[in-house]
Formats: C-alpha cells, sequence, structure tokens
C-alpha cells in the first residue's frame, strides 16, 4: 500500500532546519560513522543576509508523512550564474519510503518546469565548493570533514531516477609507509623555479578574493563549477575561521605571480562524536592539547592552465605534506575527483595504491 505524505514548501529556513533534523536523527541516529557538519553549512548558506543567497534562487522543500514525521527534505537552488541547473542540495530522506520519494521528484520536474529548467544535478549543494555528489561504496569507515557520508540505500533511491550517473573517487596515503621520495627530483624542481607560501589571513577578505581569483580561473571549464565572488568564499572562509591556520591555505608564485594554491584542513571528525554538530566544543579541542588528530583533507588543489603538467603541483602538495606532518597528521585523504579525469587522477594516485572511496552524482535531463 503506498504511503501517504504531503509535500511542504517551507518559507521559513528555522521551520525547515528543524524538520530536516528530525530526519537526520531517524536516518543517522545508530551510525558510528556519521557526524554532522552540514547543519552550520545549510544554516550559513540559507542567511536572510548571505551573499551566497544574493545570488541564488532557493524552495526548500519538506515531505511529511500522515501523521506529520518529516521524512525527506531538500533544498533545490538556481544560481544567478549557472541558470539552466535546478541543484537538488542537501538531500536526505528516512529509510523504506519509495513511494514518498517518487512523489518528491515528480514535485521537482514541475518545478524544473515552471522555471523553464531541462538539467537538474542532484548531488550538487549549491556550489562544487560546497559539495558534490553521495557516497556509494566506503560506507564502513567514518567520514572525514567535508566528505559525503549517506547510507546505502540512498543510491537505490537517487539511481533509477537519473538519466545520467557521474562517478567520482578519493584516494587515501597512508604517510607511516613513506612521504615523496620518488618525486625528489620533481620537488627540488619545483622548489627552484617556483616559491610556495602560506595564506595570509591578517587581511582575510583580500587573501579570500585571491582564493576566487584563482578557483574562477583554474576550474572555469570544469563541469558543474560556476563563477564565486569574493564576498560567498569570505563568508564562507569566516564561518570556518577559528578552524583554519594560515598553513591550511598555500598558494604557488612564479616570479611573484600567483599561479595555483591548495587548501587543506585536519580532519576535524576525528574529535567529534557520532552525531556531533561541528562547533565551539570541537573547536576547543583542536586548540588545546591533547587531541591529536591523524587524517587531514586535501579539499582543494588548482594550477592555471598554463602550468599544468608542470612540478607546480607537487610542490603544493609537498608543502602541504611537510605542515602535515609537523602537526602529527600520519594520514592524508584527497577530495573527490571525477572517475574520467585522467590527468587529476595521475597525480593523485602516484602516492596510492587504490581507490579510497567512491561518490556518485545524479542529472535528470528532463523532456522538451
Amino acid at each position: 500500500m503506498p504511503d501517504s505524505h504531503t509535500i511542504t514548501v517551507e518559507t521559513k529556513p528555522r521551520s525547515f532546519i528543524a524538520a530536516r533534523k528530525k530526519i537526520l536523527a531517524r536516518v543517522y541516529g545508530n551510525d558510528p560513522n556519521y557526524k554532522d557538519s552540514t547543519t552550520p553549512l545549510v544554516s550559513l548558506l540559507l542567511g536572510k543576509r548571505s551573499a551566497f543567497a544574493a545570488h541564488t534562487d532557493r524552495t526548500m522543500l519538506t515531505v511529511y508523512s500522515a501523521v506529520g514525521a518529516p521524512m525527506i527534505s531538500a533544498i533545490c537552488f538556481v544560481a544567478d550564474k549557472m541558470p539552466d541547473v535546478l541543484q537538488v542540495s542537501f538531500f536526505e530522506a528516512v529509510p523504506e519510503c519509495d513511494e514518498a520519494v517518487n512523489g518528491f521528484f515528480e514535485t521537482i520536474a514541475r518545478l524544473a518546469e515552471s522555471k523553464r529548467i531541462k538539467r537538474i544535478v542532484v548531488g550538487l549543494e549549491g556550489h562544487v565548493n560546497n559539495g558534490l555528489g553521495f557516497l556509494a561504496e566506503g560506507f564502513d569507515t567514518p567520514a572525514s570533514f567535508g566528505s559525503r557520508y549517506n547510507p546505502p540505500y540512498y543510491i537505490d533511491y537517487l539511481e533509477p531516477k537519473a538519466t545520467t550517473v557521474r562517478t567520482m573517487v578519493s584516494f587515501e596515503y597512508d604517510l607511516t609507509r613513506g612521504g615523496m621520495e620518488r618525486e625528489e627530483r620533481a620537488i627540488e624542481h619545483a622548489k627552484k623555479k617556483y616559491t610556495f607560501r602560506t595564506g595570509d589571513f591578517s587581511d582575510l577578505r583580500k587573501e579570500m578574493a585571491l582564493y576566487t581569483e584563482l578557483n574562477n580561473r583554474c576550474f572555469e571549464n570544469h563541469d558543474l563549477y560556476y563563477r564565486r565572488t569574493p564576498d560567498e568564499d569570505y563568508e564562507l572562509f569566516k564561518s570556518f575561521g577559528p578552524f583554519l591556520r594560515e598553513e591550511n591555505f598555500l598558494v604557488a608564485l612564479k616570479e611573484g605571480e600567483p599561479i595555483g594554491f591548495l587548501l587543506w584542513y585536519p580532519d576535524f571528525h576525528e574529535l567529534m562524536h557520532p552525531g556531533q554538530t561541528i562547533g565551539l566544543t570541537t573547536l576547543l579541542k583542536y586548540r588545546l592539547p591533547g587531541h591529536p588528530i591523524s587524517r587531514y583533507k586535501i579539499a582543494e588543489i588548482g594550477v592555471l592552465p598554463k602550468y599544468r603538467g608542470s612540478a607546480v603541483a607537487v610542490g603544493l602538495i609537498h608543502t602541504a605534506m611537510t605542515h602535515a606532518l609537523k602537526r602529527g597528521h600520519t594520514r592524508a585523504e584527497s577530495g573527490w575527483i571525477f572517475a574520467d579525469n585522467d590527468a587529476s587522477h595521475r597525480i593523485a594516485s602516484r602516492w596510492a595504491d587504490n581507490h579510497y572511496k567512491r561518490y556518485k552524482v545524479f542529472e535528470i535531463e528532463e523532456k522538451s
């Protein structure tokens, strides 16, 4: 018998977030691998005065059962710089609600039609820098900070809806088994030709303007990327600013001109209890001694097109590894890489034997 449900367009972020938290509790309540680092991000992106909101149309959807229990939640974004894509972001759903999922996607199709949009991307979280995709392999290990985590049945819900499924992979490195000894010649070459500096957070707005410029130039032709504004990146960095050190943002320079960057950070999830939301308790643990973090994540690495294939990427990775080892981190994880991105695979796989986790992003092309 089909499950009875209603679909509500939420008008207040607070109500949407409250309903979403109830869904998170039902989905992940007994999952030791789940840590909540998305709720603060959702709150930031839905803020009335946020720079992100100024450039993005949003529709908050919640599906309720017949007794009023939240079953599904998601935010539909349309960015003014990517107006031909309807993003179904921060999707969460309780188990065994297939009929409600069907009804939800019928609503999504009508919403796309009303906005004259034919391309729907499920798993793009407002911008690729915020998150992309769903976990499809690697459910038995904890998710690092900034990496998507979800139960396997999400893939069963979403894959049949998609007209295109794209796979992404991440890599893991065990630094106790060696660092970059095989790259010594490339590292020495990079040191001679380029310089690598840490971030300058004394003027965060200026530094974030550089970060934005490098992102926009490095990823200009990257699928699903659209140009950011400095205000959006400043807003995001400021919200997580207390967790970041200047060494976490690295810039490569050629004769004083920025030509690439790398963003990395410790896995703050190691300091959090299952289900806990990142916040002051996590920050205090991080800043006070006695709470070591073993893993760090290379969230982003970008090199201007002119310098791709050079030693810039190796120099950035080596600089990050040097800082990470000094902090006592012994494992590294890459961010997601599209499975068909051969150039990035060649770089990432030089220090890892196998893929670590797989992710999938789902696209729905609406018929004319």
